[in-house]
């Protein structure tokens, strides 16, 4: 076989076979984790220093505003900021820009909480914990207390507990979510009368704790759309709330500005933001272990490298076949 033929061979190669190679390079760091280096950027840590420093007296706001399409890119994300609060004990507001948006929202609840999850917190239903209060037990940390001493032990494995309306209350999804926005600005409970298990706002303790955004500190806002600018407008420029962006990375260049005028505390980009997330709650000791995100960066950097060898060798064999100098003749012809 001449050398010009392995060349051709190589050249034309069958496309099978790349996909066979792309479809073994995606699945193998799922099965064996790389844990390939993620190093931090500034954008994402202004996040996690800003929400590092809130505790239980303050609260936000986390916007599950995308849909299934980009779900890979933004769940990571939603679930990183949540835990954060949840281990400082910050109160949760979790709402969605549109419909599918409040499943997103669903599944990323269910999954910080969910026993066979690592690392999980245990949930307590608003009904749960009623009689405490009724009897006016709301603080964390005696409501802790009470209900560990009426024989609710923490399941072995859990960070801690989570009370639904102390810690967190899932507001979910409101028709027309810029003027939603707006009018949360006035007041949460009147958007929100119920939030979407049909509990009533009024009666949970973040709630009368934060009555509007106003009396918020943070609007954390996922999106794969345009519609984390309606944070921008609707509460930043309008009440100075902060507000920070998780995006997905083809809309990451775009929304960059925000970050330079200030008007924004930061970003997290694509898959890698959420990595870099995942990286500082582990290296903070907030959790035990990085989480999906940063295993779809393995995936996403092998699948990257065999692209890069493919080209590589596809210009090796172009260039020492000779096929350089056919195409210029034909150019010529």
């Amino acid at each position: 076989m001449s050398a010009v033929s392995k060349w051709e061979k190589m050249l034309n190669l069958d496309r099978r076979w790349i996909f066979l190679a792309i479809g073994i390079a995606s699945i193998v760091p799922f099965l064996i984790g790389f844990g390939m280096p993620i190093s931090t950027t500034a954008e994402v840590e202004s996040i996690f220093d800003y929400v590092n420093g809130l505790d239980k007296d303050n609260a936000i706001f986390i916007g599950f505003d995308y849909a299934p399409g980009t779900q890979a890119e933004n769940t990571p994300m939603g679930v990183a900021v949540l835990r954060h609060a949840f281990h400082n004990n910050v109160p949760v507001f979790i709402t969605a820009y549109q419909p599918l948006g409040h499943g997103m929202a669903l599944g990323a609840l269910e999954y910080v909480t969910n026993p066979a999850i690592p690392g999980f917190y245990q949930s307590v239903s608003f009904e749960e914990w009623a009689d405490l209060r009724e009897a006016g037990i709301t603080d964390k940390d005696e409501l802790i207390a009470s209900w560990e001493s009426d024989g609710n032990a923490l399941p072995e494995g859990a960070k801690g507990w989570v009370f639904e309306g102390r810690d967190f209350a899932m507001l979910g999804y409101a028709p027309v979510f810029s003027l939603v926005i707006l009018g949360m600005t006035a007041s949460i409970e009147n958007q929100f009368p119920q939030d979407a298990n049909g509990n009533p706002l009024i009666e949970m303790p973040m709630l009368r704790e934060h009555k509007s955004l106003r009396e918020v500190d943070l609007a954390f806002t996922t999106s794969g759309s345009s519609a984390c600018r309606s944070w921008i407008v609707y509460g930043r420029e309008k009440i100075g709330l902060p507000v920070a962006f998780g995006v997905t990375a083809v809309m990451a260049t775009d929304y960059y500005p925000y970050i330079q005028s200030g008007q924004i505390i930061g970003q997290m980009g694509g898959l890698r933001g959420a990595a870099e997330y995942e990286v500082l709650l582990f290296e903070n000791g907030i959790t035990e272990t990085t989480d999906k995100a940063f295993t779809g960066m393995d995936v996403q950097s092998a699948a990257h490298l065999l692209i890069i060898l493919l080209i590589v060798m596809g210009n090796i064999a172009f260039f020492a076949g000779g096929f350089h100098k056919k195409t210029a003749l034909k150019g010529r012809g």
